[in-house]
């Protein structure tokens, strides 16, 4: 084995490990979703933190399905911190897209 397989088997060594993290958060993130879904979680500042616990991962779809859900369970309670959400998700991953020349704008 040269040094070029053994980086290649390294990169997707650190690739898998990378989608078990984001499989495990995905997890955790939709268990603290249904417990706002439940009303177990109603705190404002506990929401806004599972928010930005999301976004983190925003580019990935599961974890975009997830904030919809969210937002839309919440937004009559608390629209500015939908609204937030919104414009920080749309600024961080919408506007990449326009750059690379695959968004709409």
């Amino acid at each position: 084995m040269d040094n070029q397989d053994k980086l290649l088997e390294d990169i997707e060594m650190i690739v898998g490990k990378i989608k078990e993290l984001h499989d495990l958060a995905y997890v955790q993130y939709s268990n603290l979703v249904d417990a706002v879904l439940a009303g177990a979680l109603t705190d404002e500042k506990q929401i806004e933190h599972i928010l930005d616990g999301i976004i983190d991962f925003g580019d990935d779809l599961r974890f975009l399905d997830l904030s919809k859900k969210l937002c839309r369970h919440i937004y009559y309670q608390y629209p500015q911190l939908v609204g937030n959400f919104v414009h920080m998700y749309r600024a961080m991953f919408e506007e990449k897209k326009d750059d690379n020349g695959t968004g709409d704008s």
